[in-house]
């Protein structure tokens, strides 16, 4: 405050020996400033104009974002809008995030997607749409699309769209699903519409007049954005998930997979391989994951067998890749007729594979799916397998157990346990068409 106080005492002096000629001079200062202030105002202040030409014919249907803290991507441009051969029909941003037919990018540098996953997490929090599903939205997609190979730019996604003559965004929207997931990973059917930001779409559409695709918003919504440190904390969950799996799946085997659980005669054990190669399918390249089946005694002493140790799904075994060499032992997965369940001794031994492996920098997970309890009377017990699995956690390099119960015959209690004991979930799939969606969703869980 000195500093100021010195400059006025100085202005004084002067003014004191130039006399009134000083007094103008001040009054010419304070005139130009005012007149500033007034220039600033008229150019900082939205036109109408403006407005109007943001709204191109393509655009039918836009809304204008509403106002939102700096880290929600709001700055002029940033807005989101959802492209397609036809206007949008959801009625909601969290619905376009739980639409599988919407192509996205990373939030953390994609400003459309950024704006979406705002807007989502506002609608969530004002009670316009359902927290539960946006959450697990948010969590399928950082796990299986935002950081799956390749993640397109706004640009890249944009051409595509305009390459696929079946993209319409007037569809409507298709629920996430693994089975899509799945099949769009592996060349499948491909998204039908895209979100990018306002300023995206405008540069692609003054390089591509005559395309016939047009941007909107969801119908009727003036959706709140998230607040900077919701937004932040769900951008560094979407992160998280995103980096590199290392993951070791472990699949029951035992006799009572044998039981038929359709119309159609599919067995327990026929839908788990259906689920466990949606799963295969799933991931990028750089996840890793390996397979081994579980009973009693199923090598030597061992109740577990190891089909496939953890590698790279891109890496080369036998002149094939880790994905299609999985794919090939996921097939082959037998039930043993008379076999049992070696519960606690392959979960404890699975935990010690994965916590040795060297895997810095992924997220490292163990895969139980059982449809029973432990049937082998000379394991461990249950209190000592969790004791064990706290003690020997590794709190530098966690490895987490996810448990998948297949079947009212699995014991859930006992599986919630076992996960909880090294900060993992648990998952029951009580149904036989929710064995895939359950298993999947495991995967994607933190």
């Amino acid at each position: 405050m000195t500093e100021p106080e010195t400059h006025r005492d100085r202005g004084a002096h002067r003014a004191e020996r130039r006399g009134p000629s000083g007094t103008v001079l001040v009054w010419i200062a304070l005139a130009v400033v005012a007149v500033l202030l007034l220039l600033a105002a008229v150019f900082l202040i939205p036109r109408g104009d403006d407005d109007a030409a943001g709204n191109k014919p393509s655009d039918a249907g836009s809304t204008s974002a509403a106002a939102a803290p700096s880290g929600a991507g709001t700055a002029k441009g940033d807005e989101p809008v959802v492209v397609g051969r036809g206007e949008t029909r959801a009625k909601t941003w969290s619905a376009l995030l739980q639409d599988s037919g919407v192509a996205l990018g990373r939030p953390q540098d994609d400003a459309g997607t950024r704006g979406l996953v705002s807007r989502a997490l506002g609608e969530a929090a004002g009670g316009t749409a359902d927290r539960t599903a946006t959450d697990e939205a948010l969590k399928f997609r950082a796990r299986t699309e935002g950081d799956a190979a390749p993640v397109r730019s706004a640009a890249e996604r944009l051409d595509q769209l305009a390459g696929n003559p079946t993209a319409s965004a007037s569809a409507e929207p298709t629920p996430l699903s693994p089975a899509l997931a799945a099949g769009a990973a592996s060349g499948g059917p491909q998204p039908n519409t895209t979100v990018v930001s306002r300023a995206d779409w405008d540069d692609y559409h003054s390089k591509h007049s005559d395309t016939d695709l047009v941007a909107s918003t969801p119908a009727d919504t003036d959706a709140p954005t998230a607040d900077d440190a919701t937004l932040q904390k769900a951008l560094d969950q979407w992160a998280h998930l995103a980096e590199a799996f290392h993951a070791l799946v472990a699949i029951d085997a035992s006799g009572s997979m044998a039981a038929k659980v359709s119309e159609d005669g599919s067995t327990r054990m026929d839908l788990t391989k259906a689920a466990a190669q949606t799963a295969v399918k799933l991931f990028p390249d750089h996840d890793e994951l390996g397979l081994w089946k579980f009973g009693r005694e199923l090598d030597g002493t061992k109740d577990y067998r190891e089909l496939a140790p953890v590698r790279e799904l891109s890496e080369t075994v036998d002149g094939t890749t880790q994905r299609d060499a999985l794919a090939k032992d996921v097939d082959g997965l037998t039930y043993y007729p008379k076999g049992y369940t070696g519960l606690y001794d392959t979960t404890l031994a699975a935990y010690r594979q994965v916590l040795k492996d060297d895997a810095p920098d992924h997220l490292k997970t163990v895969i139980v799916l059982t449809d029973g309890i432990n049937q082998d009377a000379g394991s461990i017990g249950l209190d000592e397998l969790l004791t064990k699995l706290k003690d020997e956690q590794d709190p530098d390099n966690p490895v987490r157990i996810i448990t998948v119960g297949i079947s009212q015959d699995a014991d859930e209690t006992v599986l919630q346990k076992i996960a909880a004991a090294t900060g993992g979930s648990s998952h029951m799939a009580r149904a036989p068409e929710d064995i895939q969606d359950v298993f999947v969703k495991a995967l994607t869980s933190e």
